[in-house]
């Protein structure tokens, strides 16, 4: 009798374990995040804005201090960024019921009583490089993102317009990613990942980058929470400092920030051309490599899957994200 040979059932593939996605439910990391321009937050003005899976608003007080708070009234929900500033409060546009500047509801048209939890969620705020950045959380876990050298100290150049299909720790892995840099960028990077100095918010650590029309570059990398990278290094005989941050939004998407950086000058012959031309060029090579990465971030699955040996900073930088601490505290209050 002849035998019947079945055929092997085959292996079930799957790819790598995903980092949970950033979402009301797996929550958003707990970093700084850049919501807007400092100057577009006017006095007397209400400044409305998406953030993470909602809306925020953003107001200054009688002092021009700014505060950035949830957006939906707690009567019945209107959007307060279509109300007004009256007597220093934040009014409703549809019921007039007014949150002073740490979101609370002092007053209500007709008289009664503010209910006790009639509260805003109110984020802790701060200004830096021209812009205003909230912290996901009730009380910072760290500074708001600075270059070693204070502000006052700098000129610099912001821009704020380059948005990624991708949570924000996507998008600034590839400053870990040294397969990634050399194929797409054909950026040269040296770096040993057991000399990467590792906090509970921040990382730190030197690489030598060799980039096309540049050279070699020795670089001292600050990286806060899971959002923003610095980078540190000399051009033209001078430091030059580039940040990026991005800021969380709906649908998996993030915008980012760039600045660039050097010091004020002291007023030698030629300082000033030296100083545009390395603001010019530390903003041009931080949107080369963003337009350099558009379509791939646009349509990529990212998943840590199957790592080489050249990824050994990757995997270090990843196993950071995946460890950082989250919250939903405030997605309820911002939907």
């Amino acid at each position: 009798m002849n035998s019947i040979s079945r055929p092997m059932k085959p292996e079930v593939m799957q790819r790598g374990e995903p980092i949970l996605p950033q979402s009301p439910e797996n929550g958003y990391d707990q970093n700084w995040y850049p919501i807007c321009y400092s100057s577009e937050v006017e006095p007397d003005k209400i400044y409305g804005t998406e953030f993470m899976n909602g809306r925020v608003i953003v107001i200054r007080d009688a002092d021009g201090k700014a505060h950035v708070m949830s957006a939906y009234c707690r009567h019945l929900g209107a959007d307060l960024s279509d109300g007004e500033i009256i007597g220093g409060t934040v009014r409703c546009p549809y019921h007039h019921w007014r949150f002073d500047a740490q979101g609370t509801c002092v007053a209500t048209a007709v008289k009664d009583k503010p209910p006790a939890n009639a509260k805003l969620f109110h984020f802790p705020t701060a200004e830096a490089f021209g812009f205003v950045w909230a912290f996901n959380g009730t009380e910072p876990l760290y500074e708001v993102p600075h270059f070693p050298i204070p502000e006052e100290g700098l000129e610099y150049r912001t821009e704020f317009n380059v948005l990624t299909h991708q949570d924000h720790f996507i998008p600034y892995s590839n400053s870990s990613d040294i397969q990634h840099l050399m194929a797409v960028h054909k950026i040269n990077l040296e770096v040993n990942p057991e000399d990467v100095e590792i906090f509970p918010h921040r990382m730190h650590y030197f690489q030598t980058m060799d980039v096309p029309g540049i050279g070699k570059l020795r670089q001292e990398v600050f990286v806060f929470g899971t959002n923003c990278v610095i980078f540190m290094s000399q051009f033209l005989g001078r430091p030059v400092l580039n940040m990026s941050s991005g800021k969380a939004l709906p649908g998996h998407r993030t915008l980012h920030t760039m600045i660039t950086a050097t010091p004020k000058g002291t007023g030698q012959p030629g300082e000033a051309e030296q100083i545009d031309l390395a603001l010019s060029e530390g903003m041009r090579f931080g949107n080369q490599l963003f337009n350099e990465d558009m379509t791939i971030m646009k349509h990529l699955k990212f998943r840590r899957d199957l790592l080489t040996h050249s990824d050994r900073m990757l995997a270090r930088y990843l196993d950071y994200v995946r460890a950082y601490p989250r919250t939903s505290i405030a997605c309820d209050m911002i939907a």
